[in-house]
């Protein structure tokens, strides 16, 4: 009868703190949690990539994985891959995705460290497309120039 309590008790906390917060507690002690993360997203530094959410989250894990990041939560369905900066350096970072119109996703780097956010944003840097060259100023006279055109009666002649 004892063992039958226990169980209810323990039954009926769970379900009275709410999902959520019994599932974070569990990362904690599995040691993948983003709380830590999560609370460093007032000094995220983020950018626009072209692309869908998806898709950019595949590119993101790619350019990650390629620079040697040790990722230990990834949760495609909430746009969120927390990772280590490496096996040894355990400075935690997040990436957090969030669709936008027009085909575009928001990346935002999250972390405690400002030289973890800024690392990773240079390495993100590369899905970011090219900047469009500069264009050479056009020989074809705007509508608005501005510049006296000699007329046909004003045309020099040589001689």
């Amino acid at each position: 009868m004892r063992e039958i309590l226990i169980v209810l008790a323990v039954a009926g906390s769970v379900l009275f703190s709410g999902c959520a917060s019994v599932g974070e507690r569990m990362h904690g002690v599995l040691g993948t949690s983003i709380r830590e993360i999560e609370v460093s997203r007032v000094k995220s530094v983020q950018m626009v990539v072209p692309g869908d959410r998806d898709a950019v989250y595949t590119a993101v894990l790619a350019e990650l994985k390629k620079a040697g990041r040790y990722i230990y939560r990834r949760e495609r369905n909430e746009g969120v891959i927390a990772f280590y900066m490496s096996a040894e350096n355990t400075t935690v970072a997040g990436v957090f995705l969030r669709g936008l119109e027009g085909g575009k996703t928001e990346i935002e780097i999250a972390s405690p460290s400002s030289y973890a956010r800024n690392t990773v944003k240079e390495e993100l840097s590369a899905l970011l497309p090219p900047p469009e060259p500069e264009r050479e100023p056009s020989a074809v006279p705007e509508e608005n120039d501005t510049k006296p055109t000699v007329g046909a009666d004003e045309q020099e002649t040589s001689g």
